[in-house]
């Protein structure tokens, strides 16, 4: 993601920067980063998926790998996303780019860049499974994938 252009990102929440995410350098501290992408990775299974069904101790998801430039510190508590998109669609296998950004005075700046790789998992029998045929079908139509 060396070429950063937001507005292939249909995909945004605020982050809810709490007191407690601060540490002695008055800067969140980097592994809180990992808590705010995946609020951010829940809020979009929940609103692209939309499943009130799914069993999430039996199926549902991993994650497998997580990479994380972090660009510049986060020093307040207003103004900041996390824009998420889905770039790729494995079979059983999906990438999410990150990029958590401060949105102030009609200027954008980049905080940190992530890539993760979630794993659709049978929890029940402990294994990887495929990608429901809904789930892709949904997440195509959301992120405009052909």
């Amino acid at each position: 993601m060396s070429d950063i252009n937001l507005s292939v990102f249909r995909f945004k929440v605020p982050i809810e920067i709490r007191f407690s995410d601060f540490d002695l350098l008055n800067h969140v501290n980097n592994a809180t980063y990992l808590t705010y992408l995946e609020e951010a990775r829940i809020k979009y299974f929940t609103t692209v998926i939309n499943e009130t069904e799914v069993n999430w101790r039996e199926e549902g998801m991993i994650l497998a790998r997580m990479e994380i430039d972090f660009k510049q510190p986060i020093f307040g508590y207003r103004n900041y996303f996390v824009n998420l998109r889905c770039s790729r669609l494995g079979n059983k296998s999906f990438d999410f780019e990150c990029v958590i950004t401060k949105e102030e005075n009609e200027t954008t700046e980049i905080i940190a860049v992530a890539k993760n790789i979630m794993v659709c998992f049978d929890y029940a029998n402990n294994k990887t499974v495929e990608i429901k045929s809904e789930w892709r079908e949904k997440v195509k139509a959301f992120e405009e994938i052909i």
